[in-house]
């Protein structure tokens, strides 16, 4: 049967700094079952201990389908602040889900939650800087769509969008940005369209050379982090 120390050793090897590897730490708690993990993890969700909470939203994340979504769900509709902002990073494997996409965007309007809250789920539903991969969910599409009729989210959700590799529905969104009257909103949104995406100068931490080089012959897109760089030469310098 799994312990809470159990789901401790699993999170550690999840950890991208450990040399703890995901199969061997299975191997160590049993070999249990994805189904057994996803209903312990829900199980705990119960857990008057905000902890526990939060470690069984770090497991969940790494799950897939419906009873480990109601697990995320739980995570999202809690009144403590630190489990709601790791559920919402559990997001992304539960973004398909009417249910996950209607919550986080409850929780982007709800004027009672922090500022910092509401943005980072904002932000899971604008491409989780830059970390989406392929196109937008249904659900997330109709929730931006929704978004961005009002003033104070296109920003945030444009920039979003321009961090993303381009697919159909973030095509369509970034197009009604480039109809808009806001020249700043237009022209970022066209040079997204015409082929350049922001990325964050971080993202090449392991090579200086080559944040020299940006820094030096890329344009500014937002502060001193954010550059525009073509996808031609993000796509040259991903690994294959």
């Amino acid at each position: 049967m799994l312990t809470i120390r159990d789901c401790e050793v699993l999170r550690e090897a999840y950890s991208p700094s450990s040399d703890l590897v995901v199969d061997e730490a299975r191997r160590l708690i049993g070999n249990p079952t994805d189904d057994a993990l996803i209903a312990f993890a829900c199980e705990q969700m119960s857990n008057p201990d905000r902890n526990v909470r939060v470690l069984m939203l770090r497991l969940l994340a790494y799950q897939t389908g419906s009873r480990a979504a109601g697990g995320v769900l739980a995570g999202l509709r809690d009144a403590r602040r630190r489990v709601c902002a790791v559920a919402i990073q559990a997001c992304p494997n539960y973004l398909g889900r009417e249910e996950i996409v209607r919550q986080v965007l409850l929780i982007a309007k709800d004027p009672s939650r922090t500022r910092k809250l509401r943005r980072r789920a904002l932000s899971m539903l604008s491409g989780d800087e830059g970390r989406w991969k392929g196109d937008l969910t249904t659900p997330v599409f109709a929730a931006l769509s929704t978004l961005i009729q009002e003033e104070t989210y296109r920003f945030p959700i444009l920039f979003g969008l321009s961090r993303l590799a381009m697919a159909p529905r973030i095509e369509s969104l970034l197009a009604q940005f480039a109809e808009a009257s806001d020249e700043a909103e237009h022209m970022l949104a066209k040079r997204a369209l015409d082929g350049e995406v922001v990325i964050h100068i971080d993202n090449y931490a392991d090579n200086p050379d080559r944040q020299r080089q940006i820094m030096e012959r890329c344009d500014i897109a937002y502060g001193r982090m954010y550059y525009w760089i073509s996808r031609e030469a993000v796509a040259a310098a991903s690994p294959a």
